[in-house]
């Protein structure tokens, strides 16, 4: 697993599904990126943690099991810890629009 810090806004947060069918119990439920320079990597997140910087910011750091991959792939490519990072604030913030219960990864984000 590789440990990541959110960086920076992307303009477009690429599409992106949660695959449901091979979610393990007690664990955060697989997400498949649909578009862009990573389409096709499947990964899952692990443990994320919130920290509050000197300049009053919030940093996001994240465990991330990547499960499938093209051959050469680098997980420690930094617009991939951009765009997985933006992957995650947007599921967040979906569920703060719809003012669904706070979202478990281990358990609600397994729902399309």
């Amino acid at each position: 697993m590789q440990k990541y810090k959110r960086i920076l806004s992307m303009d477009k947060v690429p599409e992106y599904k949660f695959l449901d069918a091979v979610a393990e119990p007690n664990e955060t439920c697989p997400i498949q990126i649909l578009e862009g320079n990573f389409a096709g990597i499947i990964y899952k997140y692990g443990k994320i943690s919130l920290e509050e910087v000197e300049s009053g910011d919030l940093k996001v750091n994240m465990e991330v099991n990547v499960i499938t991959s093209p051959e050469g792939f680098d997980q420690n490519d930094q617009e991939f810890t951009k765009t997985i990072g933006e992957i995650f604030v947007n599921i967040i913030e979906k569920g703060v629009e719809t003012k669904e219960p706070p979202i478990d990864l281990e358990d609600d984000v397994h729902q399309d």
